[in-house]
């Protein structure tokens, strides 16, 4: 091998070892450099020299610096990181309203269950003005704990969308600075030959990285070498140079929430994508208000309406201090009539129409049966023309389940009532007080507000109507039978003659008869016109052979008769002109605590409460245990990609002995050309 070939063979080794111990000093030096990839300069001989006597090695050459990257691992980090940052914000959310609804003292258990220990105390002294006091203050205690709790929800929902409003805000920072990257890259690559600028390139895929913290994303390469990034359901938010923004905007269905908008690059229209959006910090804001937060509100704001619904139904039922009927004992919310002729005015509800409507139309929601209300939210879309029996859609939001609904009044206004889904009736009626357009849509939420809009109707403990306001007796000295008379059940305290005296009279339909057994009975009254009035003579019982029991109903009230009557007996209805040591209606309210009065009848007060604890519970539970998993498994992934990708000192240090002594060896390999050369010229001088 000629002496020249020599000394190019170990200037090739002695620039390539000089190239790899660079190289590791750059991994070194970036040890704990976020996102850094680790390099490795690759080698391959140089092509060889032809000679007589075969190919002569021309010495080493460097084919690239290579960065040690695996898509896979990479893929893998980001997937697991979008899923543990979704469950870390869920449950750093949800554990807050676990919290507050599940707290011994914050609860609004305590106080429901003072509220009602203060109304044993009235029972057991009616008369008693301290108990009345105390039952007003209790009172005042349960409400405020329903505002307070309102008032902390929507702290709360402000927090979250301030949350969404950062994280879109986040999203378009990296996004802008993943196109300028791309840039750069494009440009590098021209400059370097097609070689990968791979610093640039980690920076790149460590700015994907933190995006995946905030939602999830999937990445395409092209073939200039920059990325695109999409995110939902495949909307661009990078492409190539272009950024595509996000936006947090006011949601046009829902003027108390933030929405994430995104945004036309022609038009500049903001389209409505959260739904499509999961995984990272916004999928896991967006998710707990729509899985937690707002089912947190509907339930508290159902178990208001349903408490003061209840008890104000109940409370009216009875006689107050001064001996008149009692009023509503809970107040705060507003009235409209019922669509039903006859029943008395209604609780409204809060419902709202959308901003693009194309009518004028406004619409009215009003509380039909609150037993039968959910805590669902709907929306209301007209499908068709102004004529009864168009259809009208009424798409329940939590489900997603679609009524059909028929008008049955097309008005205007046009009315809805005895509206059911899947065969049950939601307790609401809805009138709008013009025909909407077609696709006009509305937005009903009934239980949005009560919990916030409860207050106390009454001040002073006179008005508090502990006493029935009807009384049942018999004339014992005069009855010869075993019949007996239950106490009055008030059916309609409406009703114009509910407080006339009323007379029960049994009779026999044969005549005289003996023994003196009756089987017919009649009713006698004088109206609200000062007319006689009589009914019967009924049968007694009803349906001859039956157990001896008889309902009867009549002026808004209703008794059971049971025994056996003789001719002659007699049975009185009468108002009752004194509430004052009457308690009779206190306990009746009493047992509203554990009465069926929710949720369809199979639920008091304090099982729907339970029923918001047990829903936030689980939903905090399945949350926290998530995400203990997937940041196990992002853990996991993180390891697979450092051992590819990560800078071990160890090794490090071993392969810079390494090409410590390659580059002594390729030194020493032209000292050892530069000895034979210079014997040469000694020889050629001689």
């Amino acid at each position: 091998m000629p002496n020249g070939d020599m000394l190019k063979v170990g200037i090739s080794g002695l620039q390539v070892f000089q190239r790899s111990l660079n190289t590791i000093g750059h991994n070194i030096s970036n040890v704990n450099t976020d996102g850094y990839s680790r390099q490795r300069v690759d080698l391959a001989t140089r092509y060889p020299s032809a000679s007589g006597n075969g190919f002569i090695g021309n010495g080493v050459q460097a084919v690239t610096t290579e960065r040690l990257f695996s898509e896979h691992a990479a893929e893998q980090v980001r997937q697991r990181t979008a899923t543990s940052s979704y469950f870390d914000v869920y449950h750093e959310f949800a554990s807050q309203v676990d919290n507050l609804v599940a707290d011994p003292d914050a609860g609004l258990s305590p106080a429901l269950n003072d509220f009602f220990a203060s109304l044993q105390e009235l029972s057991d002294d009616p008369a008693s003005i301290p108990a009345r006091n105390v039952l007003l203050t209790d009172a005042g205690s349960l409400v405020d704990r329903f505002a307070t709790m309102d008032s902390w929800f929507s702290t709360l929902q402000k927090a979250t969308n301030n949350k969404i409003a950062n994280e879109v805000s986040a999203i378009n920072e990296i996004a802008s600075a993943i196109a300028n990257l791309n840039k750069d890259i494009i440009v590098a690559r021209g400059i370097g030959g097609g070689q990968e600028p791979n610093d640039l390139l980690d920076t790149r895929d460590h700015l994907v990285d933190q995006l995946s913290e905030h939602l999830s994303v999937k990445t395409v390469k092209s073939t200039d070498g920059s990325i695109n990034v999409f995110v939902g359901n495949g909307q661009s938010l990078v492409l190539a140079t272009k950024t595509m923004k996000l936006a947090a905007i006011n949601d046009p269905n829902d003027p108390q929430n933030r929405a994430v908008g995104y945004i036309d690059p022609v038009t500049g229209a903001a389209s409505d994508v959260g739904d499509f959006l999961t995984g990272g910090e916004l999928g896991g804001a967006l998710a707990f208000r729509k899985e937690v937060l707002q089912p947190s509100i509907n339930n508290l704001g159902r178990l208001a309406l349903g408490i003061s619904t209840t008890f104000n139904a109940q409370h009216i039922q009875g006689l107050d201090l001064d001996s008149n009927l009692g009023t509503d004992f809970f107040g705060g919310f507003s009235k409209i009539p019922s669509l039903t002729a006859g029943n008395p005015d209604v609780v409204q509800l809060y419902a709202t129409g959308n901003l693009s409507n194309v009518s004028a139309a406004n619409i009215t929601v009003g509380l039909s049966d609150v037993n039968n209300l959910s805590t669902s939210e709907y929306q209301l879309t007209n499908n068709g023309v102004a004529l009864p029996g168009t259809s009208f859609y009424l798409k329940d939001l939590s489900t997603n389940r679609i009524e059909t609904l028929v008008i049955n009044a097309a008005g205007p206004p046009t009315e809805f009532s005895s509206i059911t889904a899947s065969g049950k009736d939601i307790g609401m009626e809805i009138q709008l007080d013009a025909f909407p357009g077609v696709n006009d849509v509305f937005y009903i939420r009934p239980t949005r507000n009560p919990a916030g809009e409860i207050n106390v109707g009454i001040t002073d403990p006179n008005l508090i109507a502990a006493a029935h306001p009807l009384r049942t007796g018999s004339n014992f000295s005069t009855n010869l039978g075993s019949a007996s008379i239950s106490e009055a059940t008030i059916t309609n305290i409406n009703d114009l003659d509910f407080s006339q005296p009323a007379t029960i009279t049994f009779t026999n339909s044969g005549g005289p008869v003996a023994p003196p057994i009756a089987d017919e009975y009649s009713i006698t009254y004088t109206d609200s016109f000062l007319v006689p009035q009589t009914v019967g003579p009924l049968p007694y019982p009803p349906i001859p052979g039956d157990p001896l029991l008889s309902t009867v109903s009549q002026n808004g009230w209703s008794v059971e008769l049971s025994g056996e009557a003789f001719v002659g007996d007699s049975f009185t209805v009468t108002p009752n002109t004194s509430g004052v040591s009457d308690n009779r209606n206190a306990i009746l309210l009493g047992n509203l605590q554990n009465a069926g009065t929710m949720i369809g009848g199979n639920a008091s007060y304090h099982d729907a409460y339970s029923e918001l604890v047990v829903l936030v519970g689980n939903e905090t539970h399945q949350a926290e245990v998530s995400y203990q998993s997937q940041y196990a498994l992002l853990t996991q992934a993180k390891g697979l990609k450092d051992s590819l990708s990560g800078v071990n000192l160890d090794e490090e240090a071993a392969n810079m002995l390494k090409f410590q002594q390659s580059y002594a060896a390729a030194a020493q390999v032209i000292s050892v050309a530069d000895q034979i050369f210079q014997t040469l010229l000694q020889a050629v001088r001689r």
